[in-house]
């Protein structure tokens, strides 16, 4: 079922007009389009050699309570997060409007004009309709059905090849 979010929408003459928005899980064209989005997102990060070991450090779980070395790993942290400003602070936001966006169905321009605290709601309703974990979890077992198929497949291939009998000349006579 759907989550119902509640959009404010401004005219040209700035009336403000209250619209209903639909929810939904993802679809196949979302999941698409969000995979293109993350990969471009990614290509950006791995662009920038201060980001890319920002992003490392958090994955990673480096500076992140971590009592002996915290307060150096935090610093680290910092140094490189002042020095991808640029990208962390317009390009990625961006990006990250852009999968909001294309996980919603909230177009990019209806969006940026909403404010902050409707603009978390609409972040809600994505996380709340679509369970993440469940869906990386489902990827991953269809994803280990895959290669257990092909892998039996190959098998099959090389038992049916040692099994058959060359043809020699005077075989084919």
């Amino acid at each position: 079922m759907a989550t119902v979010i509640t959009l404010k929408i401004k005219d040209q003459e700035g009336n403000v007009q209250k619209q209903n928005h639909e929810v939904e899980e993802i679809d196949v064209l979302q999941f698409k389009q969000l995979m293109k989005t993350v990969k471009e997102i990614m290509a950006r990060v791995n662009e920038n050699d201060d980001l890319k070991v920002l992003f490392g450090s958090l994955t990673n779980g480096q500076g992140l309570d971590d009592e002996e070395t915290g307060a150096a790993a935090d610093q680290d942290v910092i140094t490189k997060a002042i020095a991808s400003f640029d990208m962390l602070a317009v390009e990625l936001p961006d990006q990250a409007f852009k999968l909001l966006s294309i996980l919603s169905g909230v177009t990019p321009d209806v969006m940026e004009k909403q404010k902050l605290k409707d603009v978390m709601d609409i972040y809600d309703a994505v996380l709340e309709e679509n369970d993440m974990e469940d869906l990386v979890k489902r990827a991953k077992k269809s994803l280990a059905l895959t290669q257990t198929k092909f892998k039996f497949k190959d098998f099959m291939e090389k038992v049916k090849t040692t099994t058959e009998k060359p043809k020699t000349k005077a075989a084919a006579k």
